[in-house]
């Protein structure tokens, strides 16, 4: 789940685990980019039939043009660089 205060102040954005029963796993996806090539991304994925695009979040900015992530003790980040078509 993603945390976030509506107010101006800049605060890390904090991405906690999930829990859920049996062998599923909460994996979280992530897109940096411009707004508009991340608006295309989430369009693409959802015509791929991924994701619907209504279950990404709103956009969240990025303070400074910093993010910090700290994972949780075991995981692993992987990070794709795609070029897309923004015509």
């Amino acid at each position: 789940m993603l945390q976030d205060s509506s107010s101006n102040q800049t605060s890390p954005q904090v991405l906690t685990n999930q829990t859920f029963e049996g062998e599923r796993e909460a994996v979280r996806h992530v897109i940096i980019g411009s707004p508009l090539g991340v608006r295309r991304t989430i369009h693409q994925l959802h015509a791929l039939r991924y994701e619907e695009a209504v279950r990404w979040t709103h956009p969240i900015a990025i303070p400074d043009n910093r993010i910090i992530i700290t994972p949780e003790q075991g995981e692993i980040m992987s990070l794709l660089v795609k070029l897309i078509r923004l015509e």
